[in-house]
């Protein structure tokens, strides 16, 4: 899961990843990680069994001709009448003492500690010593970048054979270089590799292979549409998409917070659906919700009840229909003369006031209304005041 941070030094571990799947490295184990080259295994397999004696694989740069020589050497190092020795000539900027390659991985460990035979004998002597530590095993040479061979180192190897070596060698380079070097003097090119690029689905599986076993999954944090821009960018190579993948996935933690506000903003172009706010309304909608619950939980006392109370309305109407008397007559109430008499001269002024003293006078238990306290002056209201109090009209307080 993506951290929330805005500056990350752990890139990989806040992807979720144990390590970087991106590295420009050589994963083992090596058949995990390497993707297709059906057809180059093939050749190579074939390489072999015929025992052929020198073969070339060439191609551009980062589209895998290192991982192809590095399961190579992996597929023979099962083999016990094979002694294979791994050289890359891009990494040594003098001469590759070729001989010392070849016997340390023979030593054994306290030869290797201690003793360390091989760098105390001459040149010729170490011939000796090598073959002796060979016995009946073959060696097969397999040089990356063999452009970067020195001339005596390509004259060592063209003259290894004349030792009396069983002696196969592979080499790898890009296609200019193999065209300008003297690599084709070791002998003829049995192989005749030329590795092309991988296609949008192997590169993928590549991808795959190497984010899984880093602890991630699938192509994340990558979708198919971030794999195709990044494919076409690296012009289909895959040590360039690996570069690109590594600093594509960096970009999306580092500016995590940008897209998340893009996101907001493109949120906010939709209606929103905003939280509703505790009025006394939403409260009294809550009250006959619950009312309507206890409706429908009733229990059988308040059912019997509800039937009596229907009963007994029932018998009111049906004892008013069966009497004589279907209409009920509202008692009419005579007026005395005095009454008539007061209700035609209300209009008169000097009645109004007889009728007023009399009714002062003729009850001792009214008593007159006492005056109301003067109004106190209330103070004047703040505008503040005004919305508070208007706030507390409208919504509840919590």
């Amino acid at each position: 899961m993506v951290t929330k941070s805005d500056f990350v030094l752990e890139w990989d571990k806040a992807l979720g990843f144990r390590g970087d799947p991106f590295a420009d490295k050589i994963f083992a184990p090596i058949n995990d990680f390497l993707v297709d080259r059906k057809d180059e295994k093939e050749k190579l397999n074939w390489f072999f069994i015929k025992n052929y004696h020198f073969g070339a694989i060439v191609g551009e740069e980062g589209v895998g001709k290192t991982t192809l020589l590095v399961w190579l050497e992996d597929r023979l190092k099962k083999y016990n009448r094979i002694h294979a020795v791994y050289i890359n000539a891009g990494v040594f900027k003098e001469q590759i003492n070729i001989p010392q390659k070849m016997v340390i991985p023979l030593l054994s460990l306290s030869e290797r500690m201690f003793s360390k035979p091989h760098k105390k004998l001459l040149s010729s002597d170490l011939m000796d010593f090598l073959k002796k530590k060979l016995g009946q095993k073959s060696v097969t040479l397999i040089i990356d970048n063999a452009h970067h061979l020195t001339e005596k180192n390509l004259e060592l190897i063209k003259s290894l054979r004349k030792e009396g070596l069983k002696l196969q060698v592979v080499v790898a380079s890009v296609p200019k270089e193999y065209e300008k070097s003297r690599l084709g003097e070791i002998g003829q090119d049995e192989l005749g590799i030329t590795l092309r690029r991988l296609n949008f689905e192997e590169t993928k599986e590549m991808l795959i292979r190497r984010i899984q076993a880093f602890g991630g999954k699938g192509t994340y944090p990558f979708q198919d549409e971030d794999l195709k821009a990044i494919y076409e960018k690296a012009d289909k190579n895959p040590k360039e998409v690996l570069r690109l993948c590594r600093d594509e996935a960096i970009k999306m933690l580092i500016h995590k917070r940008e897209q998340i506000q893009k996101q907001a903003f493109a949120e906010a172009k939709l209606p929103k659906q905003g939280k509703p706010l505790k009025t006394t309304a939403a409260m009294g909608k809550r009250s006959d919700e619950q009312l309507d619950i206890k409706v429908r939980k009733a229990t059988k006392q308040d059912i019997k009840e509800e039937e009596k109370k229907e009963k007994k309305s029932w018998i009111r109407i049906r004892f008013a229909d069966s009497s004589d008397e279907r209409k009920v007559k509202k008692p009419v109430h005579k007026a005395s003369h005095e009454e008539k008499d007061d209700k035609r001269a209300l209009h008169d002024d000097e009645h109004k006031q007889q009728l007023l003293d009399r009714m002062s006078s003729t009850s001792p238990r009214r008593k007159q209304p006492e005056p109301l306290p003067p109004k106190k002056e209330s103070k004047p209201i703040s505008e503040t005041d005004k919305l508070l109090r208007e706030l507390a009209e409208e919504f509840e307080v919590d």
